[in-house]
């Protein structure tokens, strides 16, 4: 898959400027905010794919989805930080996220433990008309207006389609998740790292 080439590729290109938890997480670029750029989790086994995932869901999973956990278990991508303005605040926002299988519970994890967000919990939240032949495995932000939009694979034929957060219109399409992934990095990377609302 290119996407996991990129991933690679920017991995290895900022080895210098990266930290690794010791449950394998990789913080790219890291600063108190956003935590890091960027943020790669270690990938799953297929064992654990096929007994988290694939054995629990009750359509044909994804192989090319598959494919990217067994390198990648979730990344969250290109993140800014972005002033509130009105409230005199910020907050960091992952303008990409892909969803895993986070392998430690949340409520006991240390701080430096980082997991992604995970995709069964994540698929539930989605508008009543959305097919159940769609599983929702990742969301990235339309900017500047940080309006955050759904990313879901068709199980059925393996098409992408992209959807405003708890809405149903389709607002664009893919062929395969592939091309999803690496088009969305590809406009989101090179967008400016601060944000003002």
């Amino acid at each position: 898959m290119r996407i996991v080439n990129k991933l690679v590729e920017l991995r290895t290109s900022y080895k210098s400027k990266s930290i690794q938890h010791d449950n394998g997480a990789i913080l790219i670029e890291p600063s108190d905010m956003p935590k890091c750029r960027h943020m790669l989790f270690p990938g799953l086994k297929k064992d654990d794919i096929d007994k988290y995932l694939v054995e629990n869901y009750n359509n044909p999973f994804p192989h090319e989805y598959a494919e990217f956990l067994q390198v990648f278990n979730g990344a969250n991508l290109c993140s800014v930080r972005i002033k509130a303005k009105a409230a005199n605040t910020y907050f960091a926002e992952s303008l990409l996220t892909i969803y895993g299988v986070p392998r430690t519970k949340p409520f006991n994890r240390p701080a430096d433990m980082e997991e992604p967000f995970d995709v069964r919990i994540e698929d539930l939240a989605r508008n009543k008309k959305i097919p159940n032949t769609w599983l929702k495995c990742a969301a990235y932000d339309e900017t500047p207006i940080f309006d955050r939009v759904d990313v879901f694979i068709d199980t059925s034929s393996g098409a992408i389609y992209a959807c405003h957060k708890n809405e149903f219109e389709i607002i664009r399409e893919w062929d395969n998740l592939d091309e999803c992934l690496c088009d969305l990095f590809d406009e989101l990377s090179i967008m400016p790292l601060e944000y003002e609302l």
